[in-house]
């Protein structure tokens, strides 16, 4: 009876599958930035990341769908320095009340939150953009814009809890108003439609968190 073939794995080859997945993640996220999830075609993605179609789909074999998540999940989640470790990015702490006064709370939110979409925020332009037209795109829309609503309820809680919002203010207005002035949206329309920097829409967003919900 022969022996059973021996499965080889070869540390270099799985390095160079790796940083390829890489390139053609990264390629993918220019041109739905760039383009537009709809008008974008795997054999573009393909010729910007200097592979062949079957290559894309040997990586991706769900295609366009899988290469967004994958691109989008990366933005969120890896710091541009780093983007290709894999590593995650430090969040914010656990228990951000902790820190003992409401306006350290709402600087390191926002300071966290501009960071996300700075590396993330043209993507979930490009999903709100094409939720019309895909269903892909409109399910990764709705599941970002529940996420954030979520994340602002916690906050506004955590507020509304240590007594820090103003006593004209409820939860579910602190809620609204984190949601609102925290979302990808406002976030395009100052620093790509109106070309603020970014140091200018961090600010701007905090003191308008500060001045509007805190006490």
């Amino acid at each position: 009876m022969s022996a059973a073939r021996r499965t080889y794995s070869s540390p270099l080859r799985e390095e160079a599958a790796r940083r390829t997945r890489i390139t053609i993640r990264d390629a993918a996220a220019t041109l739905f930035e760039r383009n537009g999830y709809v008008s974008t075609t795997v054999k573009q993605i393909a010729d910007e990341a200097g592979v062949a179609v079957r290559t894309v789909f040997t990586a991706f074999p769900d295609g366009k769908a899988q290469l967004f998540r994958e691109s989008l999940d990366a933005a969120v989640s890896v710091d541009p320095a780093v983007a290709d470790s894999d590593e995650p990015v430090a969040g914010i702490p656990r228990s951000p009340l902790a820190l003992g006064a409401a306006a350290a709370v709402v600087d390191q939110v926002v300071g966290y939150g501009a960071a996300m979409l700075e590396r993330a925020g043209g993507l979930l332009i490009t999903s709100i953009e094409s939720s019309g037209a895909d269903p892909d795109m409109k399910r990764f829309a709705e599941d970002d814009a529940r996420a954030t609503a979520e994340n602002a309820r916690t906050l506004a809680e955590g507020l509304h809890r240590s007594g820090w919002l103003r006593d004209d203010v409820t939860v579910d207005h602190a809620a609204d108003v984190l949601y609102t002035l925290s979302s990808p949206q406002v976030h395009a329309l100052l620093r790509r439609d109106c070309g603020w920097d970014v140091d200018g829409y961090r600010a701007w967003l905090a003191d308008t968190l500060r001045s509007t919900l805190l006490r």
